[in-house]
């Protein structure tokens, strides 16, 4: 159910689903708990909802930032430049990891959590980060480099391993390791 078409119980189980999955995981928060927490029955829950899976896919989609708008906003800032569109994608990816409260990718955390690759939730996370794999993929193939397809694949893997990383040891590292990782390996494709 979109935003504004929830019931007040509607938007107070949006609100405390959102937290819990966020903090908790998805897995381990039952309907029973939210119900709980948010002061909704169950059944208003699936009257809003339809089922958790509906739930959880709605808020991997909140979550998820729009490609779209992500690439507007750096080309807006950096008309003329790709590299540092690209350096401005990966600092507000680093900036946050070292938000406050931060747990990692939401995405990424479902992935984890959901191993069926045929489950609604997982198929949710999987389309989303191929939506993030594409747009790396747009903002390299600007670049003068070989096999961007290749080049933006690492990125990614470099983007997943900071949140990790930020998870384990520490944000900061982690966040200023992305950027200075992802020069690097923008420079080692770029053409002869």
């Amino acid at each position: 159910m979109a935003g504004g078409d929830r019931t007040p119980a509607g938007q107070r189980v949006w609100d405390t689903a959102r937290e819990l999955f966020y903090r908790e995981g998805v897995r381990s928060c039952g309907v029973a708990e939210i119900a709980e927490r948010s002061g909704v029955g169950k059944p208003s829950i699936y009257r809003n909802f339809g089922s958790k899976d509906e739930l959880a896919v709605a808020y991997l989609r909140e979550k998820a930032v729009s490609p779209k708008e992500i690439l507007a906003d750096a080309r807006a800032a950096f008309p003329d430049d790709g590299r540092a569109q690209l350096r401005h994608v990966l600092a507000q990816v680093a900036t946050a990891i070292t938000d406050p409260g931060h747990r990692g990718c939401p995405l990424a955390n479902a992935v984890v959590e959901f191993p069926d690759r045929a489950h609604p939730v997982r198929e949710a996370a999987e389309e989303l980060k191929r939506e993030y794999l594409d747009l790396f993929t747009e903002l390299v193939s600007s670049l003068p480099v070989e096999h961007p397809e290749n080049l933006a694949y690492l990125i990614q893997m470099l983007v997943e391993g900071a949140h990790i990383t930020g998870q384990i040891f520490s944000p900061d590292w982690s966040a200023a390791s992305l950027v200075d990782a992802a020069d690097r390996l923008v420079d080692s494709y770029l053409r002869k």
